[in-house]
């Protein structure tokens, strides 16, 4: 009997860590990188169609200067370029870069590095190859096609353009070039290829790129002389070891990167009592889709045996990270994510943040306390001032004899400024960063998380992520340095799904709409209503029209703290609905969680046909916007599931 009593003791002990029922936690972090690969050359950012021309990551980094060129190529760790009559190359990953004679170039017009052998279309329009060995010796290879002059070789195919909108392309395995018509874009200057892709750049300073394999692949514009993150003139371009280098009209030698902070990651939190654990993440991306991160929560269920419904995936918002969803009304380079990024890139650092957090959890308790922040304003509402939910949340989870520490903020605020200079075309975290960043620097910790609020209607009060981060991180110190409440009680969580009815425009209305929009070209607006009105007939051709709009609310509970989350770009009353359901609790409401559809207004904004109560909506490429009493159903349901 007595040795019973004393297993039922140590049993109690090890569930709630003391004879007077305090909770046991279990707790541990982890980050994981999700910057663009270099290979992936220039990709769109996120969170705004304007300007119109895109917002694009290229920026090209001087390595040096170049002898006067007229074409250039990469092959085996050197850049070839044709100076007049003769062959030079350089190795460009070597300290001080050098241009050494490579061979003669008589009348050479392009030349292309393909499998160890360099292929060059002269002025007479014939095909040269000569293996890169010593001095090269060129010999015949065929006949271009009339009117070429320039080329390239990708997957053992040769291409040719007149760089006026014609490409023609032959199998190099044949013995005869036999060539096949098809369609560029115009005015090219430089042509190249590298990773399956063609690539174009234009006498306007516009680079193109499309995929060689692929029945329904386009020419889509990947950056351009922006005059903030580019500048030079670049009249050549070419591929080695992945990355793009270029020459410019003065013959200074660059090298293309992506324009990046460096500061993109997936952050997680995870979080065991007992045989419950959840699992909160952050991502530093304007937003996810319900099907990518069900994709994820799959493969997290599947490797750690946690139900989705414990795993909650929040976006920070930023409108300076590479596209991530779909936004088919935008313009081309914005209508759908690079799926590298998406599904290797973010999806595998949300992946390894998680596995991280799972396999250093510890002993810890967690404390919250709460602060006020003026970072932002009610940007749609302006009569409501009162409208803006200024909380800062803080959570602090201290690891039981490490002397270590891990924070996760939260407040409301749309991460988008700075939209002028430099950094309007940079990769970045914006403010959400910076504060982190100082956070982390002022108490000497690592791997704090911070979620994105109810942050819809609330833009920044500061042009510049610098202040904002600054303001929010005093604010986060300045709590950590109060008393905070101690958190206490089992872990539990729920996903509900609230699907809220919506009447789709008729055909009759949807074209009515189009042909009002459809002279406008060049305005933004007018062609994304376009793009719109095609998308919903697109939808009623297939039987796909949506009729109804779902809302996903994740809860999750530790002790005496509740974290609700909802998905889409919910407004600052959804946040002030929730908290007046548990008064005295310890209640945080965040917005962007599992999915970023479009926006969640109230009936205020649907009243006042603003933007987050109408435009938006056909940014989103939505059927139509939410009835008027959408916030009621949904506040109600909430307070009815109780969770």
């Amino acid at each position: 009997m007595k040795t019973m009593l004393l297993s039922f003791l140590l049993l109690l002990i090890l569930q709630t860590g003391s004879l007077t029922g305090q909770t046991r936690y279990m707790a541990g972090t982890g980050q994981s990188g999700i910057e663009p690969y270099e290979s992936q050359i220039s990709l769109h950012l996120g969170g705004y169609g304007a300007p119109r021309d895109g917002r694009f990551t290229l920026q090209w980094r001087h390595e040096g200067k170049a002898p006067e060129a007229t074409a250039m190529t990469g092959l085996n760790g050197k850049i070839f370029i044709v100076n007049g009559s003769e062959l030079m190359c350089s190795v460009p990953s070597e300290a001080e870069i050098v241009w050494k004679h490579a061979g003669k170039a008589e009348n050479i017009l392009s030349i292309a590095g393909y499998n160890g052998m360099i292929y060059a279309l002269n002025a007479n329009g014939v095909i040269l190859e000569g293996k890169v060995a010593g001095d090269i010796k060129w010999k015949e290879r065929g006949l271009a096609e009339k009117s070429s002059v320039l080329i390239t070789v990708a997957s053992g195919i040769l291409y040719s353009t007149d760089g006026k909108g014609i490409l023609h392309s032959a199998p190099l395995a044949e013995k005869t070039l036999k060539w096949t018509k098809s369609e560029m874009v115009n005015n090219i200057i430089s042509f190249s290829s590298d990773n399956g892709k063609l690539y174009a750049l234009t006498g306007d300073g516009i680079i193109y790129c499309r995929n060689i394999s692929g029945s329904g692949s386009k020419w889509m514009k990947i950056a351009y002389r922006n005059n903030e993150t580019i500048k030079e003139d670049i009249r050549l371009v070419a591929f080695l070891n992945e990355r793009i280098y270029g020459i410019a009209r003065d013959n200074n030698f660059y090298l293309g990167e992506h324009r990046s902070e460096g500061n993109l990651t997936a952050r997680a939190l995870a979080v065991q009592s007992g045989e419950k654990t959840v699992v909160i993440v952050n991502v530093d991306v304007c937003g996810l889709t319900a099907d990518f991160t069900g994709l994820v929560k799959n493969e997290i269920r599947e490797k750690h045996n946690l139900p989705v419904s414990a795993v909650f995936i929040n976006s920070s918002h930023t409108h300076f990270a590479p596209v991530s969803q779909n936004w088919l009304t935008w313009q081309e380079a914005n209508q759908r994510p690079d799926s590298i990024f998406l599904y290797t890139i973010v999806r595998n650092g949300i992946l390894n943040a998680i596995d991280k957090a799972l396999n250093t959890m510890s002993p810890a308790e967690l404390w919250f306390g709460g602060g006020t922040t003026d970072i932002g304003y009610n940007r749609s509402l302006k009569d409501h001032p009162e409208l803006y939910d200024s909380d800062v949340d803080v959570l602090k989870i201290v690891y039981s004899g490490k002397n270590q520490e891990s924070y996760l903020f939260m407040t409301a605020c749309h991460p988008v400024f700075s939209t002028a200079g430099k950094l309007h075309y940079t990769i970045s975290a914006n403010y959400p960063g910076v504060a982190r960043k100082l956070v982390e620097e002022r108490t000497g910790t690592e791997n704090s998380l911070f979620l994105q609020g109810t942050a819809g209607d609330i833009n920044p009060r500061d042009n510049g992520e610098y202040i904002s981060g600054e303001k929010l991180s005093n604010e986060v110190i300045s709590v950590l340095n109060k008393p905070m409440s101690k958190i206490d009680g089992a872990v539990s969580f729920f996903l509900d799904t609230i699907n809220i009815p919506v009447r789709p425009w008729t055909k009759e209305e949807i074209l009515a709409f189009r042909e009002k929009n459809a002279d406008l070209t060049g305005d933004v607006y007018a062609e994304k209503n376009v793009k719109w009105a095609d998308l919903m007939m697109d939808y009623y051709s297939k039987g796909t029209m949506p009729e109804s709009l779902p809302v996903y609310i994740n809860t999750i509970n530790i002790g005496n703290w509740k974290l609700v989350g909802f998905s889409r770009e919910t407004t600052t009353e959804y946040s002030f609905g929730v908290k007046k359901m548990w008064p005295g609790k310890l209640v945080s409401v965040a917005g962007y969680t599992n999915d970023v559809s479009s926006y969640l207004p109230t009936h205020m904004h649907l009243e006042a046909k603003n933007y987050e109560g109408l435009d938006s909506f056909f940014w989103y490429g939505q059927p139509n916007v939410f009835p008027m009493d959408a916030d009621k159903i949904i506040l109600e349901k909430i307070r009815s599931l109780a969770h």
